[in-house]
């Protein structure tokens, strides 16, 4: 019988040395994810290119191996205000720092220095993919009626391909999301102006790339450029004129999802500069497609789960 493509978990745990695996299990590191797709292949071919006798080819050198992987995972709390969530060690891994202020909330915050990186375990019914120092980025999504999400994209140092078992799964710490609705996002706000959206999304805009000298081998972020685009019905232009914003001063952004104590997320930012302003329909009510950057701040963005 053939492999079941169903039966796959991902462990990840922070490391506390660079590329140093520090041995997720099951019952700790567990992740609930969705839509996977990996790449354990990724690297450089290099040719030989010697003279040849005759036609055909010469050896490859594969150089560089590394890992990618793109997968989703809700976005909700962790079942009781100042917990971290679970899928705090992923988000960690992408030049974002965690501060817990105990019974109360934990911040995910942009950060330039002293980056994190996480070791993951991929397993396919009993393959296992290891792969450290793993850094990426990530997206997080809202959008009317269905689950919110958050979308990495990751890349990390390839260790092994081994023949285990496969693990034994704890995902208790994985509480359930709440569609996007009315009742459950009760606030969105564009500079202190309340909008009825459709769509939010916020992409963290971390790039990464394999870097690998004499002495070194890593995945390096080489930068961070925060973005968020969001539709919503468009006001009266008396009430609040958002072309006039393109390309001016920094605007505040907010947007809270979740109701409950325990599973409620705030995205927060004081650094929003509109870079377009498009119309467009939904259900016959004119629409702005609003697109921006986060500017460089203090920090650029907050996602506050409480």
């Amino acid at each position: 019988m053939g492999i079941r493509r169903e039966h796959m978990c991902v462990l990840a745990k922070i490391e506390s040395s660079y590329g140093t695996d520090p041995t997720p299990t099951g019952g700790a590191n567990a992740v609930l994810l969705r839509n996977v797709d990996i790449d354990i292949a990724q690297g450089d071919r290099i040719p030989r290119d010697i003279l040849r006798a005759g036609m055909g080819h010469v050896a490859m050198f594969l150089v560089g191996r590394r890992v990618t992987m793109t997968c989703t995972v809700d976005l909700a709390g962790a079942g009781a205000a100042g917990t971290a969530p679970p899928w705090g060690p992923i988000i960690r891994s992408c030049a974002v720092a965690e501060a817990i202020t105990a019974d109360t909330k934990v911040d995910y915050t942009s950060i330039d220095t002293s980056f994190e990186s996480s070791t993951i375990y991929f397993n396919l019914e009993g393959t296992r993919t290891k792969m450290v120092g793993v850094r990426g980025s990530a997206k997080l999504q809202l959008a009317k009626g269905k689950l919110p999400a958050i979308v990495f994209q990751l890349t990390g140092l390839w260790v092994s391909d081994t023949a285990v078992a496969f693990p034994s799964l704890t995902l208790t710490g994985w509480i359930d999301p709440v569609p996007v609705t009315k009742v459950n996002t009760p606030t969105f706000t564009l500079d202190s102006q309340a909008v009825v959206a459709s769509s939010f999304e916020l992409d963290l805009g971390v790039s990464v790339a394999y870097r690998e000298l004499i002495n070194l081998k890593e995945i390096a972020v080489q930068d961070r450029l925060p973005t968020m685009s969001t539709t919503f019905e468009e006001l009266p232009i008396g009430t609040k004129n958002f072309f006039a914003m393109m390309g001016g001063a920094s605007i505040a952004l907010d947007i809270v999802h979740g109701i409950t104590a325990g599973n409620i997320v705030e995205i927060t930012s004081s650094t929003l500069q509109v870079i377009d302003v498009k119309r467009s329909e939904d259900q016959k009510i004119a629409m702005l497609n609003l697109s921006g950057n986060l500017r460089i701040g203090s920090p650029d963005y907050t996602i506050s789960v409480k």
